[in-house]
């Protein structure tokens, strides 16, 4: 079976795509994938997820994923032996004190914290059931996570990871996955317990008591016998009145040896291996119906670039040339600065010479949603396509370009797209004015440049900043503009 085969494997390979893509702030250009994509049919989910597995790209994340996979099914077992020697060493302690074992303790060190966590995992799942599934098994999905790029010499592993963790947040997936963790450890620690008390108990024989200063010897018989009560359903013999009274410290210890051995044995059976192992089982049924129940967000913009490259039909392209009447009519007056912004921001790039790895650019307290890069016409196609596909408006549609480049025909055009596929704002943001100042070049005729084209273009506003200088006054005001919390 290859990595790619489950459907969950699947859509986690086009999640790593999208998110590479979304670094590179473009589509990674494979025809020949996009084709068979388009061939194969299906929703856009289904073609989306095809593309994915075609691309070079999306076979480097299949083998990469399928390291991690084995990397984190050893840690698993590794935590397994690691949780059924620890209850073995509990039963130890518990047992390698003497010829004498006081039951009440026996079963607070070998059942009680166990107990209260899956106590604690009841109140969590039903009323913080987004933040459940237990704290070991999230500290062992942690530490997998962890070990796993550690360990994965692949450059594609942060990738992959940060991918997962994407998908795992979505539908409950991780939730139960952490659960079925919890479980298994808890279960194993369970047998371990078990196993090591069946073998203290049959290589040495052992005494059993009990003491206590605030319950009464009638509330204690009453809390064996309520203890001791699924063991007596099946026919397992547990200790009785008689033998309980009898085992209290300082009289005869050596009442019912073999009866407190086996309520301590059913005990840890019942109150401990079954419960876990029963929950185990079912939150892997979760994961199951979790896993095939899971969707791709193609909202995303993306996936939503793709809208167009995967269409079966005939692609749009946009505007081919700006309105006529923007052309050709006469300019409108430079316009005042605008309110700020209430809705989401969307991010394009126009033909930038900032490197890959520097998109998005980052603002301090502003969050915005990349659409992509727009340096060539494919990729304007699919910026407009992301653009078109959002099913919420956007509060203001940015556009980063370069000083360093004067405007063209071309930049135009894409403005004028822009406004005819939204109704939103559009502004250009002029960013890069280093580079332009480095080679001496006329930076206020540059910005004048950029202010015309913009405003036969349409668009709503035009804004000088240097966006990786917190301290310039244009993005001192585009921070001001763009509101914290304004994104989705």
């Amino acid at each position: 079976m290859t990595t790619a085969t489950t459907p969950l494997r699947q859509r986690l390979i086009a999640e790593a795509l999208r998110l590479e893509e979304d670094r590179l702030g473009r589509i990674l250009d494979d025809p020949v994938a996009d084709a068979r994509a388009r061939e194969a049919g299906g929703d856009f989910e289904e073609r989306v997820v095809r593309r994915a597995a075609e691309t070079a790209a999306g076979h480097r994340f299949a083998g990469t994923l399928e390291g991690l996979i084995q990397v984190r099914f050893w840690l698993v077992l590794l935590a397994a032996g690691l949780a059924l020697l620890a209850g073995i060493g509990a039963a130890a302690a518990v047992f390698g004190q003497g010829a004498t074992v006081n039951i009440g303790w026996a079963l607070a060190a070998l059942l009680g914290l166990q107990l209260l966590m899956l106590l604690l995992w009841v109140l969590f799942t039903i009323y913080r059931p987004r933040g459940g599934g237990g704290a070991l098994g999230r500290g062992a999905m942690a530490v997998a996570h962890g070990v796993g790029r550690r360990l994965s010499r692949r450059p594609d592993t942060a990738v992959v990871l940060s991918a997962s963790l994407g998908l795992l947040r979505r539908g409950g997936l991780g939730r139960w996955i952490a659960s079925a963790l919890t479980h298994g450890l808890w279960a194993t620690f369970c047998l371990g317990a078990l196993l090591g008390s069946l073998f203290a108990l049959s290589v040495r024989q052992y005494e059993f008591v009990w003491g206590t200063t605030l319950l009464t010897e009638e509330s204690f018989v009453a809390m064996v016998g309520l203890l001791g009560a699924p063991a007596q359903w099946i026919g397992w013999p547990v200790p009785g009145e008689q033998v309980v009274r009898a085992s209290r410290i300082g009289l005869d210890g050596t009442a019912g040896r073999e009866l407190w051995s086996g309520l301590l044995l059913a005990s840890l059976l019942f109150y401990g291996l079954l419960p876990r192992t029963i929950l185990f089982g079912l939150s892997l049924l979760l994961v199951r119906r979790a896993a095939h129940r899971l969707r791709l967000d193609t909202g995303l913009p993306g996936y939503a670039r793709l809208s167009d490259r995967l269409s079966p039909h005939a692609r749009s392209i946009g505007v081919v040339d700006p309105d006529r009447a923007r052309q050709d009519g006469p300019e409108a007056p430079p316009r005042g600065r605008p309110a700020p912004v209430t809705g989401p921001a969307l991010l394009i790039g126009l033909e930038l010479e900032r490197d890959g790895g520097d998109w998005p650019p980052r603002v301090a307290a502003v969050d915005w949603i990349p659409l992509g890069r727009a340096d060539d016409r494919e990729q304007r196609n699919d910026v407009l396509a992301a653009l078109r596909a959002r099913a919420e408006p956007p509060g203001v549609v940015l556009v980063v370009c370069s000083l360093a480049r004067t405007p063209d025909r071309g930049a135009e055009r894409f403005f004028a797209s822009l406004r005819e596929q939204t109704r939103a704002p559009v502004w250009a943001v002029l960013d890069e004015g280093h580079r332009l100042a480095a080679r001496g070049g006329p930076r206020a005729a540059r910005v004048r440049q950029w202010q015309e084209a913009g405003t036969r273009a349409g668009l709503d506003y035009v804004l000088e900043a240097e966006l990786d200088d917190a301290a310039h006054p244009g993005t001192r005001e585009l921070t001001e503009l763009l509101r914290p919390g304004s994104t989705t």
